[in-house]
């Protein structure tokens, strides 16, 4: 240091007790404490500073996602798929078992009152308002995922020509009669549909082309033939693993 520079150089220790060298001594010192004092006090200023910086920052970033514009409403009225070139009895898209498309049945977690929503649309025939019709069930019930492409085949169809004819929708696993216990109608995710004008071929490739996660043409032995269609639970619904070998066409539900 420049002040150390003017600091006669003693002879002796004794040296430094004479006035004008402690004076010197004392004033390099203070001048010392007080840069390291100016440091620490910056430095602590600093890490404050950054401290506040974060939650600051946070705070901003969460303006800006709060302000970015909601998700755009489904596409009701156009295909979300390519329709299949043909769609034939006893046959179903996509192949193999529909637990593998629409996911297993979670009547542990199944909540009607949040997941149930009722489908009304006055160009649907529904069967529970039919006067012949004797239980007490409500085709009108269904899940909530099944809306959509529910509302997307109706609009599809309505371009055909057609009229949709929904047959079966929710159906409560303690008043179950008809479907298997590990049917989806018992969570709202199955429709069975038929058609009026339009055969249920060309239903089926429209049924698919909604957005259905699966579709079966199915002819069973005791009932009428008709589509059956169901969804997942919700798109990022985990799926059970694939066999390896899976049956091209699946007509169980």
């Amino acid at each position: 240091m420049l002040f150390l520079r003017k600091i006669p150089k003693p002879e002796k220790f004794e040296d430094f007790s004479q006035p004008a060298t402690f004076r010197i001594g004392m004033k390099g010192s203070l001048i010392f404490a007080s840069a390291v004092c100016v440091g620490v006090l910056a430095l602590c200023l600093a890490v404050d500073s950054c401290g506040k910086r974060g939650p600051v920052e946070k705070k901003k970033t969460e303006e800006v996602a709060e302000k970015k514009p909601p998700a755009p409403p489904p596409d009701l009225h156009n295909p979300v798929r390519a329709a299949p070139a043909a769609f034939p009895p006893d046959s179903n898209l996509p192949r193999g078992k529909e637990v593998y498309a629409s996911g297993p049945i979670d009547l542990e977690h199944f909540n009607p009152a949040n997941e149930l929503v009722r489908f009304e649309d006055k160009r649907v025939w529904f069967e529970s308002d039919q006067e012949h019709h004797n239980d007490t069930e409500d085709d009108h019930l269904i899940h909530r995922a099944v809306e959509v492409p529910l509302k997307r085949l109706v609009n599809l169809l309505e371009k055909k020509g057609g009229k949709l004819k929904v047959q079966e929708a929710y159906r409560a696993a303690d008043n179950n009669t008809i479907h298997l216990a590990s049917s989806l109608h018992c969570e709202g995710r199955a429709v069975d549909l038929t058609c009026e004008k339009v055969g249920l071929g060309e239903l089926a490739k429209l049924a698919w082309q909604s957005g259905f996660d699966f579709v079966l043409y199915e002819k069973p032995r005791k009932s009428g033939i008709h589509l059956h269609c169901s969804v997942k639970r919700s798109p990022d619904a985990p799926l059970p693993p694939r066999e390896e070998k899976s049956p091209a066409h699946f007509p169980m539900r």
